[in-house]
């Protein structure tokens, strides 16, 4: 995530210590996310509520959406750290990481960029196979009735109610 920052040399700064420790600390909050977002489906046989074994059965497209979102996060607060040591040039990548963790995240946790929930996030199919799917078709169909001849039925249309607008039967 930064060019000129070298890992694995003498002078290096910050250690691997403090990078682990960032690393965990982004690892941390997914956890928390993932757990309360999709409990239920790790409440379910066979991961019987361990986050682990749930971890391990996701798709590989899924583990790749929670690498990108460890990385922008963990990346944010060591640029913040270069950023502290003098490195200028490396705060603004440091903040654009920020505002892509917190987009990324944001979309994991369904809330939008003011923290309000919304009703499914973007990657909600990836983490559990009964999650609704967003589509652009409608969700309920009908016939308005008062657009129908008297004497034509639900049967007649397709549809499947008991009664129509005009059915007298039963009375």
């Amino acid at each position: 995530m930064f060019p000129t920052f070298r890992r694995g040399i003498p002078q290096q700064n910050p250690p691997d210590t403090l990078i682990q420790t960032y690393i965990d600390d982004v690892a941390g909050e997914i956890n928390a996310v993932l757990e309360r977002r999709f409990g239920e489906a790790i409440q379910a046989a066979p991961y019987n509520g361990s986050l682990s074994a749930w971890i391990v059965a996701l798709s590989t497209d899924a583990r790749n959406v929670l690498e990108r979102i460890n990385r922008y996060g963990a990346a944010t607060q060591l640029g913040q750290t270069l950023a502290s040591f003098g490195v200028a040039a490396v705060r603004e990548l440091a903040q654009d990481c920020d505002a892509r963790y917190g987009e990324l995240l944001g979309e994991l946790n369904a809330r939008d960029k003011s923290g309000q929930p919304m009703p499914s996030g973007l990657y909600d199919r990836l983490f559990d196979v009964s999650a609704q799917t967003q589509t652009p078709r409608a969700g309920l169909e009908g016939v308005a009735g008062g657009d129908q001849p008297r004497e034509q039925t639900p049967a007649d249309t397709g549809s499947s109610q008991v009664f129509g607008k005009f059915d007298t039967r039963g009375r």
